[in-house]
């Protein structure tokens, strides 16, 4: 049997309330919560303001795609490398620390990046940008993991849900700044107005040392857990489904089923409104579900919205199934990180699952183009399922292991 706290209410209201209350020893409400979800927004906000620079960056420097996608994947270059050695960092600093380190230098790179006047220097910035991105990433995940194991209540989907506002919100004002400045403006004035709320959040943020768990002269250890690859790997597959809609969903609509240019990129949107607006549910759902049939009851959503555009071949149909996508989606990857960060060593187990899942989110999007080659842009859909059955098969590893380190977050 789970633990439960005596606070604990066993009706949806009041579990979607607890969010914000403060009714435990630890205060776990708002004054715990808004920190970290105030460092998830800013990260993601700090990305929705990159992606409006990406076609103003194109034009200023007559980038053609192949240069293009070689400076896109210098970003993606800088995250997996820091993400990875981000563990080894928050063992020596703390996750705190490494949260203001790299939210600042992450926030300090990005007006830089329109004033750039060669794809060189460019690509030197956008890869430390994407560096300073990732540690923060893996840093303010970790932060999370901590929350929850010393709270004893899921955290992590409201947090996530915090970050694809941000990016939402981020992009969309930064879109509406174009049409009344320059983009090196629109980048400054974002960029002083997401520090001032990084630095607002930071007054509550607890340090997050690493207890000391090696042996007498001995550095804590670097090898993640088998269970942490074993997330991590369906960390990769479901960030690959995402990336296949971020990728593939207007390509499909526009080329596959005729659709105009604004319908074909509402496909994205209505994934990404989804997505955000179900990640808010998430906790309170959590503290009802399984963290297992959770996963595996969005897989089963996720598989049903990407594979209704291809079997319909309708417009409408498959728009729909992007949100489908999207809530299905949603809290996949929180549980995981959650599950992650359960475990002993959080830091490196949550450092693996990051870099996997992030590679993951590279690699995969574009390898499918070759699946497109060889069959069709349908094709991409069907292996993006498939991917996502085989999260759902391994969905296991998410239970409650109350020896191991999972920490016991209430559960109906």
């Amino acid at each position: 049997m789970r633990a439960r706290t005596p606070s604990y209410s066993a009706t949806a209201k009041v579990a979607w309330r607890s969010i914000l209350s403060e009714t435990s020893s630890y205060r776990p409400g708002w004054r715990v919560w808004h920190p970290t979800a105030s460092t998830f927004y800013v990260n993601g906000a700090l990305y929705g303001v990159w992606a409006t620079q990406i076609p103003l960056a194109k034009e200023r420097l007559g980038l053609d795609p192949i240069v293009l996608s070689i400076v896109l994947l210098m970003l993606g270059a800088g995250a997996v490398l820091a993400m990875a050695g981000s563990g080894w960092i928050i063992q020596r600093i703390g996750t705190a620390a490494l949260i203001r380190l790299s939210g600042a230098i992450f926030a300090a790179l990005l007006p830089t990046i329109p004033l750039m006047p060669d794809v060189w220097l460019l690509s030197v910035v956008v890869f430390l940008f994407g560096a300073s991105g990732g540690c923060m990433d893996v840093a303010m995940n970790a932060d999370a993991a901590r929350i929850e194991k010393q709270v004893g209540r899921p955290y992590m989907s409201s947090f996530h849900g915090m970050w694809s506002l941000g990016g939402l919100t981020g992009a969309g004002i930064a879109t509406l700044m174009l049409r009344w400045t320059d983009g090196a403006v629109q980048a400054l004035i974002l960029t002083l107005g997401l520090v001032a709320i990084f630095a607002w959040g930071q007054r509550g943020l607890a340090p997050g040392k690493v207890a000391a768990t090696a042996s007498a002269g001995k550095s804590p250890s670097l090898r993640p857990a088998f269970l942490a690859v074993v997330v991590g790997l369906m960390a990769a597959l479901a960030f690959s489904g995402e990336g296949v809609v971020l990728d593939w969903a207007a390509i499909f609509l526009r080329e596959q089923l005729g659709a105009g240019q604004e319908l074909a990129n509402l496909g994205y949107a209505v994934f990404a409104g989804a997505m955000a607006s179900v990640r808010f549910l998430g906790d309170p759902i959590r503290r009802h579900v399984d963290g297992v049939y959770l996963v595996r009851g969005g897989c089963l959503l996720a598989v049903i919205g990407l594979l209704l555009g291809p079997l319909s071949g309708n417009v409408y149909a498959a728009i729909v199934g992007y949100g489908l996508t999207g809530i299905g989606f949603a809290n996949v990857v929180p549980v995981l990180f959650s599950t992650a960060g359960a475990m002993p060593r959080p830091e490196v187990q949550i450092a693996t699952v990051s870099t996997m899942g992030y590679a993951g989110l590279l690699v995969a999007p574009p390898l499918l183009g070759a699946v497109a080659h060889v069959s069709s842009l349908a094709g991409i859909f069907y292996v993006a399922a498939v991917f996502t059955v085989i999260i759902a098969v391994l969905a296991p590893v998410c239970a409650p292991r109350g020896n191991s380190g999972r920490p016991a977050i209430e559960a109906g």
